[in-house]
């Protein structure tokens, strides 16, 4: 009877040793479990021009961030409309050399604008509009206005010495104290020495 109640008391020895490693595994494993549900989701507003290191967190875009970028964007394009604006002149305002060599290269378009007193000596400022343009005083000398477009424009003053003017508008043009001498005129032949407001 001896053997047998010592047999049993083994055995429930056993049985609570067991009870009690299972019991702590199960509760380490929910602790475990409910970190990794708690832990925070990191959220980084990403920014198009810096670069993302990644830390292990999972990284989310805000609505916040995506508007800042749009945000960013228009004043991007905001800021190329105003240089874009700078590189023409305002109503009256002398343009730059700069000025004139940009539009050179894209319309050719000088409609009204103020080249007066500017020195374009042998610009090639061919099939340009020119028309109504300020270019009182200007030193155009061997300067290419061929096929031009100068009707109404204002020249008085204005050195066009050996200047091409071969097939060009002149239509109420200002030529008023214009040195012509060896100047091109319309049909190909060169004026005169001396040709001051008209080819001779």
């Amino acid at each position: 009877m001896a053997l047998i109640n010592h047999r049993f008391s083994l055995q429930l020895f056993v049985f609570l040793a067991l009870y009690v490693v299972l019991s702590y595994v199960s509760v380490s494993a929910y602790a475990a479990e409910g970190e990794a549900v708690a832990k925070p989701v990191k959220v980084v507003p990403v920014s198009a021009h810096e670069p993302q290191v990644s830390s292990g967190e999972p990284v989310i875009k805000t609505k916040k961030t995506l508007v800042k970028k749009r945000s960013a964007a228009k004043r991007s394009k905001k800021v190329r409309k105003d240089t874009v604006k700078k590189e023409e002149s305002a109503p009256g305002e002398q343009l730059t050399i700069e000025q004139v060599r940009a539009l050179l290269k894209t319309s050719r378009n000088f409609s009204g604008l103020n080249l007066s007193g500017m020195k374009l000596t042998g610009m090639n400022l061919s099939k340009c509009n020119l028309r109504g343009v300020d270019l009182r005083n200007s030193d155009l000398e061997r300067a290419d206005l061929s096929e031009s477009d100068l009707e109404r424009a204002n020249l008085g003053g204005a050195n066009l010495k050996m200047t091409t003017l071969r097939l060009s508008g002149i239509v109420a043009v200002n030529f008023e104290n214009v040195k012509l001498d060896g100047a091109i005129w319309l049909d190909g032949r060169i004026c005169a020495r001396e040709s001051t407001g008209s080819c001779r």
